[in-house]
């Protein structure tokens, strides 16, 4: 539960860290629109993918050492 509470307490302040990064380039970048738009989209999808990244490791992590714990090396696999 820790490792959970750690993690979520990480994606907070990723998300948070993203959005403030977000606001000080609109209001501090001299752009149209449109390229704002690019710009944006391309972070968001940044963000995805390190989000993704975060979860898939956090999950191989976790399942490794539940693997661990119960020394079942074949624990939560699908058959």
């Amino acid at each position: 539960m820790r490792l959970l509470g750690s993690l979520l307490n990480f994606l907070l302040g990723a998300l948070v860290g993203a959005l403030i990064g977000a606001v000080i380039t609109a209001l501090l970048t001299p752009q149209t629109g449109e390229e704002f738009k690019v710009r944006v989209r391309g972070r968001i999808d940044e963000g995805r993918a390190a989000r993704e990244r975060a979860e898939a490791e956090t999950a191989a992590e976790m399942t490794a050492r539940f693997r661990q714990q119960v020394n079942n090396p074949n624990a939560l696999k699908e058959s």
